[in-house]
């Protein structure tokens, strides 16, 4: 991630240098869809994330709604002498 930063940062800079209007576009665009690439990656990673987290949530929450029974098996009866 912190790659395509650094990447689309010297591309920016290296644009700016560009003295030819053509390719000042070009490079432009090309920013700007690695940008919303790098954005599309991130949301996809954040909602695979909450997916998991929600999954978690839900296994947990059904485990909290278990219940607990006591049935009596035997009895012992004991005295002290």
């Amino acid at each position: 991630m912190k790659e395509l930063d650094r990447e689309i940062k010297a591309r920016k800079t290296e644009a700016k240098k560009i003295l030819k209007l053509e390719e000042k576009l070009a490079a432009q665009r090309e920013i700007k869809e690695k940008r919303n690439t790098l954005r599309q990656n991130l949301y996809q990673s954040q909602d695979e994330i909450d997916k998991r987290k929600e999954n978690l949530i839900e296994e947990i929450e059904a485990r909290m709604k278990q219940q607990i029974e006591t049935n009596e098996l035997f009895t012992i009866k004991w005295k002290v002498v």
